[in-house]
């Protein structure tokens, strides 16, 4: 069964009625462990496209916006209060991906700036088990690989291996071949 709950405090602005398409089952606003409601936002403009390709909830607090033909992608996982998407071309997001609170993820610098090779959108690849730790940024052009954990406060700006933790600003490699649950 295909199924969305929306609770309460979310704010939608969706542009069509064929924006989410939900193979799995989507929670918008739903309280972490009783802490209540806050004002959450879902905006998915012309074009722009929600797909859920498994169970996934967006804890109340959330703000995610899917600009004019963006997609982001999801399977399965959560994302916490406080935590900011931002799609203006392509985002991915695998199985059991786990974003903690105040977590930013970005596929834009929103300013293009002048040389030579410089692009201003660049997609986002989130592989499988993968747990974005408290108040990380991701940034365009990023590709997280399976099982890889992000450190608190990090921000993103290059590849990470699989089976990671990355830390640092900008984040760098800490310890390689690691398991986590």
């Amino acid at each position: 069964m295909h199924r969305a709950k929306v609770y309460k405090k979310v704010y939608m602005n969706i542009s069509n009625r064929d924006a989410i398409i939900n193979k799995g089952s989507l929670s918008l606003g739903c309280s972490f462990n009783g802490c209540g409601y806050f004002d959450s936002s879902l905006t998915i403009k012309k074009g722009g496209r929600l797909i859920v390709n498994g169970d996934f909830k967006l804890y109340s607090g959330f703000f995610l916006s899917i600009n004019e033909n963006a997609t982001l992608e999801i399977d399965s996982g959560y994302i916490s209060y406080k935590s900011n998407i931002s799609c203006f071309d392509y985002i991915k997001m695998g199985k059991d991906v786990t974003i903690s609170e105040g977590v930013t993820i970005r596929d834009s610098d929103n300013h293009e700036l002048i040389y030579d090779g410089y692009k201003m959108t660049e997609p986002i690849v989130i592989g499988d088990h993968v747990w974005i730790g408290l108040n990380a940024t991701i940034l365009k052009g990023v590709t997280i690989g399976d099982g890889a954990v992000i450190a608190a406060g990090s921000v993103v700006t290059k590849d990470v291996p699989p089976n990671s933790i990355v830390g640092g600003v900008p984040a760098k490699v800490i310890k390689t071949n690691i398991k986590w649950k």
